[in-house]
């Protein structure tokens, strides 16, 4: 029997069949190469994954499926195996990332074998786009931050409100407030944080702060109270900060302190106003209280003197005792004006018996603080049509908060503890009035406060002195009175108020009066022409 010279290869067995069917229609991707990193096999999967057709990449480096550095590396690795036989991959498998055609990466696992075909040394690797389960991996890490940032934030504003619930706003809450935040967001991005309320600052021992900070602002009383800083590490945590939860908490906390500095000062007004009710009633009692031993007094000298000898020593001692019971009696009066509450109507007044009645009320005080108070109310002013009583309070006030500025820089005696009250015509806009001036050369006022100084109870004197009340109610009356007060201050070296009054206080201005004028010709001529 005669053998072909050219014999047909021996049909594939149905293993072998089965094998080739396996491998062709695996999902994975399989590729094998030789000892150089040449492509000798790929199945339709890698053509899929990689966007190559077999014919593309038959007989090329393998390296071509891969990014920089591996790309450049690979043809290494291979050798340093083939010297070594140290398994880095082979056997082992991992992720690395696949380079497509058009240039995109992707994250795959790989798995490599090995089989030695006579001389020849063959590696087989198993190809698997891990490009989803990436992502859902790293949506589950975003996830799992953000549910962590949830809970610190939950748990954050949780320390807070209890704080607050059983504790009013104070210098001890607002530091325990700046310990709680700088615990739940410092971290890599953030290096502290820093609590700013009403110029005072409160930070925690670790904050280390930088350029870069998120600030959240704490307003109460439709007012700017100070803020919340929170320091980042660089200028792109604070870029990306915009929408994080830092910033959402951040500002919830600022609400949280805004809520409750105005839920504590609306309670302390409450409470302050009840106080000063009852003790309106009880100074009024006691002016007419002292009033009947007074009067008896009064009558009692009135007797000595009818009965002495004019020019002797009990006439004499008779008329300084009338007279200072005059006085007690001129000043329960005034005391007792000064905190009625009545409907007064308004009424002309001179501006120097207005001075004249506020000075018998705090000449004593102001001789005992070594204060020399120059006055200078020229008696040929208009007269004012306004309620006079609350015009006295408004002096008074000024007088008082210009003693305390001046004890405060000048303790003892001083040439310089010097207080000024003039008053001169004044033209506001085109309305006359008078201007009335309480000039002091104290301590001055901050910015910050002078905003805020005619804020109902905002105060910056000590509990025993001062309500923080004096100020709003001044300014509640001059508005009342049609007028305006204004501010100039610098920090240790004066402050001055003026206290602009119309001379009436619905008084026409200038040009209404002149347009007035004018106009009463109109309709005279109108009516000699009709």
């Amino acid at each position: 029997m005669n053998t072909p010279a050219n014999p047909l290869p021996p049909a594939p067995s149905d293993r072998e069949r089965w094998t080739l069917a396996a491998v062709e229609t695996a999902v994975e991707g399989i590729a094998t190469i030789n000892e150089r990193g040449i492509l000798e096999y790929i199945n339709p999967a890698m053509e899929r994954l990689f966007g190559y057709t077999s014919e593309e990449l038959l007989g090329r480096n393998v390296n071509i499926l891969m990014p920089t550095p591996d790309r450049e590396n690979h043809d290494g690795y291979i050798r340093h195996y083939l010297d070594t036989h140290e398994r880095r991959i082979i056997g082992i498998g991992r992720e690395v990332i696949g380079r497509r055609k058009n240039g995109s990466l992707f994250p795959l696992h790989l798995a490599v074998s090995e089989v030695v075909l006579g001389d020849r040394r063959l590696f087989t690797g198993f190809i698997y786009d891990i490009t989803d389960r990436k992502r859902n991996e790293e949506r589950q890490t975003q996830l799992l931050q953000e549910l962590n940032k949830r809970n610190k934030e939950t748990n954050c504003l949780y320390q807070i409100g209890e704080a607050l619930r059983t504790n009013e706003p104070s210098a001890e809450i607002f530091q325990q407030v700046t310990n709680i935040l700088n615990s739940a967001l410092t971290g890599s991005n953030f290096t502290g944080c820093r609590v700013v309320v009403d110029d005072s600052t409160y930070t925690s021992r670790a904050v280390a702060e930088s350029p870069w900070e998120i600030v959240a602002e704490i307003k109460a009383g439709g007012r700017s109270r100070g803020g919340l800083h929170l320091f980042a590490s660089d200028e792109n945590a604070v870029r990306d900060s915009e929408h994080t939860t830092e910033r959402s908490l951040l500002d919830g906390v600022a609400r949280v302190l805004s809520e409750a500095i105005e839920r504590s000062e609306a309670q302390a007004k409450v409470i302050q106003a009840s106080k000063l009710a009852s003790i309106g009633e009880l100074a009024a009692g006691v002016g007419h209280e002292i009033n009947n031993p007074v009067n008896g007094i009064i009558n009692c000298a009135d007797i000595i003197l009818k009965e002495a000898q004019p020019g002797s020593s009990i006439h004499q001692f008779g008329t300084l005792i009338r007279s200072e019971a005059e006085r007690i009696a001129n000043i329960v009066h005034n005391l007792l004006t000064f905190s009625r509450q009545d409907k007064q109507q308004h009424s002309l007044a001179s501006l120097d018996d207005i001075v004249a009645s506020v000075l018998s009320l705090c000449r004593k005080r102001l001789d005992k603080s070594h204060i020399q108070l120059r006055v200078d109310v020229p008696a040929d002013l208009p007269r004012l049509y306004c309620r006079s009583e609350q015009i006295q309070q408004v002096l008074m006030n000024l007088i008082i908060n210009a003693m305390h500025a001046l004890d405060e820089k000048y303790p003892d005696t001083d040439p310089s503890k010097t207080m000024r009250l003039y008053a001169r015509s004044h033209v506001s806009g085109d309305r006359q009035g008078v201007r009335i001036t309480v000039e002091d050369y104290g301590t001055g006022i901050t910015e910050a406060h002078r905003q805020r100084m005619f804020d109902p109870f905002f105060t910056t004197k000590g509990r025993d002195k001062g309500t923080g009340l004096g100020l709003s109610i001044s300014d509640g009356i001059v508005k009342a009175h049609n007028g305006s007060i204004e501010c100039e201050t610098e920090v240790g070296a004066f402050t001055r108020i003026h206290v602009d009054l119309p001379l009436r206080p619905s008084e026409p201005t200038i040009t209404e009066r002149a347009t007035a004028a004018s106009g009463s010709g109109g309709p005279s001529d109108g009516s000699r022409r009709g």
